[in-house]
C-alpha cells in the first residue's frame, strides 16, 4: 500500500511560480500583494474591511486587544471546551480569562452551555467552526446581543463557506482567518498569513491603527524551506524530522519562540490569492473524498461515527471517532506501520463539566484520516480497510491478554 499522507496543503506549480516570481523580483515581505488579498478577500466575503497580518493568531490578539481596550472591567472570554491550542494560548497571553463551556456532538460550541457561562466579567464570546463545521453563528450573535457582550466570529479554519446567506468569518464584532497548515487557504506555516475580518463598529478604528503600524514579517524565505521539509514533503522527511527534534531537545531543551505581531509578508499574500483562484476546486475535491469516507464507513454492522459529516459540507478534516474499547494512540502507531498517516483531535478542556452527550472527552477518540486532493476511492476504501483491521486486532488482543498472548502478534 502506498504512503497515504495528512492533507497538510493542496500546492502545485501556481503557488511554485508565484514563490519564484517574488524572489526574482525581490519582493519577499514588501510589494502589493497584500493590498490585493485585501481587496479579493472582501469581494468574496462581501465585507467592507479586510486586514491582512501574519497568522490567525496575531489577528485574534489585536482583535481581543481592541475588545479590552473597549471595555476595561471585563477580563472574561467563553471558548468552546473542544478548541485549537492556539485560541487559548492567545487568551492566555494577554491575561484574560478563559471560561471553557460546553461543545455539541458536532464538537461546536452550544448555544445552551455558552448562555450558562455568560458572567458579570464576560468580555467576548469565540465561536469557533470546528474542523470547518458551521457552528450555530446566527444563534451565538443573538446571545451576545443580548448579553451585551462581544462575539467573535474565528473561521480560522475555513474559507468561503457560508450560513443563511452569509460568510462564515463575517459574524460578530470581528472574524479572524488564518493560512496556516491544514487550512482551507495555505500559504505555510503558522506566521504565513492571517486576516482580521472587520465591520463599521468602534472595533475597527483601534484595529486598523494597530495594523498600520506593524512591519510586513520577516524570515518568511527560512520558513518556506521549513514548511517544504515538515509539511510538502513529509513523506520522506518525518523519520529525520522527528529524531532532528529529539536531538534538539536534549541538547537545547524545549525552546518556543513566540509570534511576534505583524503585517503579512508579499510572498505570504501572493500565495494566498494563488490559494484562492483554486478554492472551489479543492472544495469539490473535498466533499468527493468526504462522500466516499461516509459510504465506506457506513458498511451495515460496523458503523464508524464522522461526527461533522453532512451531505454537501465542507470539512477542513476527516474526522472519525473510534469504536469503544479501541485506544488511540495504539491504533495510531499501528496504522503508521501501515503506511497511513494519522492525527488525534484537540484535547477537550475541563472534560468532567464541558463534555457532550455525558461522554468524559469528545475528543479522546477522535483521529483524522488521509484525505489529500489527489486521493482515489480506491485510496479511501484501502484506508477504512486498515483501520477497520488495526482496530479489531486491538480488540482482539485486549481480550487475549489474559491468556498471555504476545502483544506484538496480535497486529501480525
Amino acid at each position: 500500500m502506498s504512503y497515504q499522507r495528512l492533507p497538510y496543503a493542496d500546492w502545485g506549480w501556481a503557488e511554485l511560480r508565484a514563490v519564484l516570481a517574488a524572489m526574482l523580483c525581490g519582493r519577499i515581505r514588501r510589494g502589493p500583494g497584500a493590498r490585493q488579498l485585501a481587496g479579493a478577500l472582501a469581494g468574496l466575503l462581501t465585507v467592507p474591511h479586510v486586514l491582512p497580518v501574519n497568522s490567525g493568531r496575531t489577528a485574534l490578539r489585536l482583535g481581543l486587544e481592541a475588545l479590552m481596550q473597549l471595555r476595561p472591567g471585563s477580563n472574561e472570554v467563553i471558548i468552546p471546551a473542544f478548541i485549537c491550542p492556539a485560541v487559548v494560548e492567545v487568551v492566555n497571553l494577554l491575561g484574560l480569562v478563559p471560561v471553557f463551556a460546553n461543545v455539541g456532538a458536532d464538537l461546536n460550541l452550544d448555544p445552551g452551555g455558552c448562555e450558562q457561562r455568560i458572567g458579570s466579567r464576560t468580555l467576548a464570546i469565540i465561536v469557533a467552526h470546528m474542523y470547518g463545521c458551521p457552528a450555530k453563528i446566527e444563534a451565538f450573535a443573538t446571545i451576545a446581543k443580548a448579553a451585551r457582550v462581544f462575539l467573535v466570529d474565528d473561521a480560522a479554519q475555513v474559507v468561503g463557506e457560508s450560513v443563511g446567506g452569509r460568510m462564515l468569518g463575517t459574524f460578530g464584532d470581528f472574524g479572524v482567518l488564518s493560512f496556516a497548515q491544514s487550512k482551507c487557504v495555505v500559504t505555510g506555516e503558522s506566521g504565513g498569513g492571517g486576516v482580521l475580518i472587520c465591520h463599521e463598529n468602534e472595533v475597527l478604528p483601534i484595529v486598523r491603527a494597530r495594523v498600520a503600524g506593524l512591519a510586513p514579517a520577516e524570515g518568511r524565505l527560512r520558513a518556506l524551506v521549513a514548511f517544504f521539509w515538515n509539511y510538502l514533503l513529509e513523506s520522506h522527511t518525518a523519520a529525520l524530522s522527528y529524531r532532528w527534534q529529539r536531538l534538539r531537545q536534549q541538547v537545547l531543551g524545549a525552546r518556543v519562540r513566540g509570534l511576534v505581531p505583524a503585517g503579512i509578508a508579499n510572498l505570504d499574500a501572493c500565495l494566498a490569492l494563488v490559494q484562492l483562484n483554486s478554492l472551489s476546486r479543492r472544495r469539490e475535491q473535498r466533499l468527493r473524498i468526504l462522500g466516499q469516507y461516509a459510504d465506506v464507513l457506513a458498511a451495515p454492522g460496523d458503523p464508524w461515527l464522522m461526527p461533522q459529516f453532512a451531505p454537501g459540507r465542507y470539512l477542513a478534516r476527516v474526522m472519525v471517532s473510534l469504536p469503544p474499547g479501541v485506544e488511540l494512540d495504539e491504533c495510531q502507531r499501528q496504522l503508521r506501520r501501515e503506511s497511513v498517516c494519522t492525527r488525534r483531535g484537540y484535547a477537550t478542556h475541563s472534560p468532567a463539566s464541558c463534555s457532550a452527550g455525558g461522554s468524559p472527552d469528545p475528543g479522546a477518540g477522535l483521529i483524522e484520516l488521509p484525505a489529500y486532493a489527489d486521493m482515489t476511492a480506491k485510496d479511501v476504501a484501502e484506508v477504512c480497510q486498515r483501520l477497520r483491521r488495526v482496530a479489531a486486532a486491538y480488540r482482539q488482543c485486549v481480550s487475549n491478554r489474559q491468556d498471555g498472548d504476545d502483544h506484538e502478534r496480535c497486529y501480525q
